[in-house]
């Protein structure tokens, strides 16, 4: 019992050290940019130089590196981009490199978690090639957004004397179009909406006042025959005899220039009934 006891004692110390929150040799970093509509987020680790040399020793050429430390750099983008003139599909990707003296290697893999081991170039979503460029002296790795504007932005990483750098495209034209067309869908959805909720309260005697206000809203959102037909119909049992009949001759007109048949008959029915009752009245 005391050999279990001193055993479980050994695992829980051993446990509780390893889930301290220490500092860490290559600390996590995070950068974002908006680009038009399109957020571009980049998460990695900063390993640093510590005075040894990097690219061609501590990272040999044209070998397979993860682009920093701990765990992969992941790319996130928010829509569809173009990268250095290909399209990359919005999600999360981690970024992959093999480093040469003339020209670098960068990668997007689908598996934004991989590390060098579960790296699989079948899974790649986009590779490209760029040209290294001697750069001040960086003592942690960094990325960062360069010349950034409404369309477009430069990505760059600077570690030690080396830095790379990519352009991301993001045109919010196409994006804004969307945006304008989704928004128009929900507005004539709504008008839609607001006459079949009217015509619900006139059909089972709810609320008259709040069915008008309903087929108003959605006549004024877009004037057809069927929901001006519709506020005749509430407007009628309301009492309003001469707002009705003005409302009917409009749906009439409208039904006309549509070529419906069915409203044309429908509004000349009603209007020959209200006006009748109408003459009583007087």
């Amino acid at each position: 019992m005391k050999k279990l006891f001193t055993i479980l004692s050994a695992a829980l110390i051993s446990v509780a050290i390893y889930a301290q929150d220490l500092p860490q040799p290559s600390p996590k970093a995070m950068v974002m940019q908006r680009v038009g509509l399109t957020d571009v987020t980049i998460e990695y680790s900063r390993p640093g130089v510590k005075g040894r040399e990097i690219f061609g020793d501590l990272l040999a050429y044209q070998k397979l590196w993860r682009t920093g430390a701990n765990a992969a750099t992941k790319f996130t983008i928010s829509t569809d981009v173009m990268i250095e003139g290909n399209e990359l599909k919005a999600g999360s990707y981690s970024i992959f490199t093999i480093p040469g003296k003339e020209e670098w290697k960068v990668m997007f893999n689908k598996n934004a978690t991989a590390s060098a081991s579960q790296y699989k170039a079948e899974e790649n979503a986009l590779e490209i090639s760029v040209k290294p460029m001697t750069s001040e002296a960086t003592e942690r790795m960094m990325f960062s957004f360069r010349d950034v504007t409404d369309k477009e932005t430069a990505v760059q990483l600077n570690w030690a004397t080396t830095a790379i750098r990519f352009n991301v495209s993001a045109d919010p034209s196409k994006i804004a179009e969307e945006n304008i067309k989704a928004e128009i869908a929900k507005v004539e959805g709504a008008y839609s909406l607001y006459n079949s909720s009217a015509r619900y309260y006139f059909d089972n005697n709810k609320d008259l006042k709040q069915a008008l206000a309903w087929s108003k809203k959605s006549v004024d959102i877009n004037a057809q025959f069927w929901n001006v037909y519709t506020m005749s119909l509430i407007q009628h049992k309301m009492g309003d005899l001469k707002g009705a009949l003005a409302t009917a001759e409009r749906s009439k007109k409208l039904a006309e220039e549509a070529e419906y048949g069915v409203y044309i008959k429908l509004n000349e029915k009603n209007i020959a009934d209200w006006t009748a009752e109408m003459k009583k009245k007087k």
